[in-house]
């Protein structure tokens, strides 16, 4: 069976709601290591930085919006956005954590900072990892074409079985399971 199984999560409910019932059926009483992994995207855009010049005639820096003077005189710092959203995601992967055990799964969890499709191929490699147990949100239309979704890129850029579990899956589980019951 499996040794060890990455779940990736993103910290939304529906993840969670569709992602662990089929950690728990995998995992429950096997002795398989579950690792929770949340991905934090960088920070981007200004974030305390100064504004860029207009034009090279004009060095000096001006606002382009108003919002752009709001934020130069409020400005949020790199390191303490990465550190509040580090503490959010801390939070998440420990609730899940939590609900997992009580369930007799054997886990642990893991915060990384990166782009989300990367850090999870190179986390999968490096822990050996024998199983990613992923959730599809479904993005489709433009917004997919353009960045592309991540469940896509690990599938493609990853060798280790991937395991997607799409939305649709849970109404279709709650209901089998009703059935049965």
């Amino acid at each position: 069976m499996f040794q060890r199984i990455l779940v990736p999560c993103d910290g939304s409910d529906l993840a969670e709601q569709a992602v662990f019932p089929y950690v728990e059926d995998l995992g429950k009483g096997t002795g398989t290591e579950v690792i929770i992994l949340r991905v934090i995207r960088p920070p981007v855009g200004r974030s305390g930085a100064h504004f860029r010049a207009g034009t090279p005639e004009m060095p000096i820096s001006l606002p382009e919006t108003p919002e752009d003077a709001h934020i130069a005189r409020h400005p949020i710092y790199r390191d303490q956005e990465i550190a509040s959203a580090e503490d959010e995601a801390r939070r998440s992967v420990t609730k899940a954590q939590a609900m997992l055990r009580e369930k007799g799964v054997e886990v642990h969890a893991e915060v990384v900072i990166g782009d989300p499709a990367e850090e999870i191929i190179e986390f999968a490699d490096k822990q050996d990892v024998d199983l990613i147990i992923m959730c599809s949100h479904g993005a489709g239309g433009i917004r997919r074409w353009v960045f592309g979704s991540v469940t896509e890129k690990v599938l493609r850029g990853t060798t280790t079985p991937v395991l997607v579990i799409r939305p649709e899956e849970l109404e279709e589980r709650r209901i089998s399971e009703r059935a049965s019951a």
